[in-house]
C-alpha cells in the first residue's frame, strides 16, 4: 500500500496541489488527484477544462498575433505597449478567476495564465523602455527583468506552482546578467560563472525551505549550473576550467542522487555526464586514437553504472 503522506508530499513538491490541499489530504478529508468518483466524472471534468483552457488560450493568442501583424507597423509605440498591457491584464484576470477553484487541474491552468501575464507585461515594458524612452538594450532588459521578478515573486507568494517559479527565475537571471553587461561588461567566462552561482544559490534557498516547489527549484538550478559551466567552456581562455566545473557538477548531482535515493537528481547528473564527458575527452586528448579509446571506456563505465542502478533499483 502506498504511503499516503509520502505521496502527498511528492504532489506538493511537484506543485500539483496546494499546501492547504495537502493538509486536508493527510487528514483524510479529500480525495487524492485522480480518485474522483467514476459516477459523476468529477476527476475528469477539471482536467478537460484545463486542456480546453490551454487550447483556447493558444488559439486566442495566435489569432491576436495574426490580426495585429496586419496593422502593427501602423500603430504608435504607445498603442503597441497598450496592446501588450491589455493582454497582460486579460491573462492575469483569467488566472485569478481559475485560482478560485480548488481542483488541481484548474490551479495549474491558473498558474500558466498568470505566468503568461508576466511575459505580456514584459512586452509592454519593452515598448515603453526601448522605442519610447530610448533606453539602451542593457538598461531595458535590466528594468524588465527587475519589474517582472517582483511581479513573479508576488504571484509565487500567492500561488506556489512551478510556472510562477520558472518565470521568477528567468526574470531574476535576466536582470542580473543585463545589469552586469550594463555596468561592467566583463569577460564571457564571468557570465558563465555567475550563472553557475545563481543555480547553486537557487537550489540552496529551496533546500532551506525558502522556495517552493522544491523539485522545480532543483531542476532549474541543476540545468543552470550545467549551462553556466558550458558558457565557460565556450570561452576559449577558460575552457579547461569550464569542463572541469561541468564534470564536477555532474558528478555532484549523480552522487547526491544516489545518496538521497532521488531518481530526478540522478537523471540530472547523468545528463551532465553525457554532455561533458565527450567534451572532456576531445579537449584533453583531441581526435586521436587515445581520445576515442577514452571515450569508449567512459561509455562502458556509464553502461556499467546503469546496470548497477537497475539491479539496485529497489534500494533507490
Amino acid at each position: 500500500m502506498i504511503d499516503l503522506n509520502r505521496q502527498v508530499t511528492q504532489w506538493l513538491e511537484a506543485g500539483i496541489i496546494s499546501p492547504e490541499q495537502a493538509d486536508l489530504m493527510k487528514a483524510g478529508d479529500v480525495q487524492s488527484p485522480g480518485e474522483g468518483s467514476s459516477d459523476d466524472g468529477g476527476g475528469r471534468i477539471p482536467v478537460i477544462a484545463e486542456m480546453l483552457g490551454y487550447v483556447g488560450a493558444v488559439l486566442a493568442i495566435w489569432a491576436v498575433l495574426f490580426l495585429v501583424s496586419e496593422f502593427w507597423e501602423k500603430l504608435t509605440d504607445w498603442s503597441q505597449a497598450g496592446l501588450f498591457g491589455v493582454l497582460a491584464s486579460a491573462l492575469f484576470f483569467a488566472g485569478g478567476v481559475m485560482l478560485t477553484h480548488e481542483e488541481p487541474a484548474l490551479q495549474r491552468l491558473s498558474s500558466v495564465l498568470s505566468a503568461g501575464s508576466v511575459v505580456a507585461l514584459g512586452g509592454a515594458l519593452f515598448m515603453v523602455f526601448d522605442p519610447i524612452l530610448g533606453l539602451s538594450v542593457e538598461a531595458t532588459w535590466t528594468l524588465i527583468g527587475a519589474v517582472a521578478a517582483v511581479v513573479a515573486w508576488l504571484l509565487l507568494w500567492r500561488q506556489t506552482m512551478p510556472a510562477q517559479q520558472i518565470i521568477l527565475f528567468a526574470s531574476m537571471l535576466t536582470a542580473i546578467l543585463s545589469f552586469m553587461s550594463l555596468v561592467a561588461d566583463p569577460a564571457f567566462y564571468v557570465y558563465g560563472l555567475v550563472v553557475w552561482v545563481v543555480g547553486v544559490t537557487w537550489i540552496a534557498v529551496a533546500r532551506a525551505g525558502r522556495l517552493a516547489p522544491l523539485r522545480t527549484a532543483v531542476v532549474l538550478g541543476a540545468i543552470t549550473m550545467l549551462y553556466g559551466a558550458q558558457l565557460i567552456v565556450v570561452d576559449g581562455d577558460a575552457g579547461t576550467f569550464g569542463i572541469i566545473l561541468g564534470l564536477a557538477t555532474a558528478a555532484l548531482f549523480a552522487v547526491a542522487g544516489v545518496s538521497l535515493r532521488d531518481r530526478l537528481t540522478i537523471v540530472l547528473g547523468a545528463i551532465g555526464i553525457f554532455w561533458f564527458v565527450p567534451q572532456a575527452m576531445f579537449h584533453f586528448f583531441g581526435e586521436a586514437f587515445g581520445g576515442m579509446l577514452a571515450l569508449f571506456v567512459s561509455g562502458l563505465a556509464i553502461i556499467a553504472l546503469a546496470i548497477w542502478f537497475a539491479r539496485h533499483r529497489e534500494a533507490l
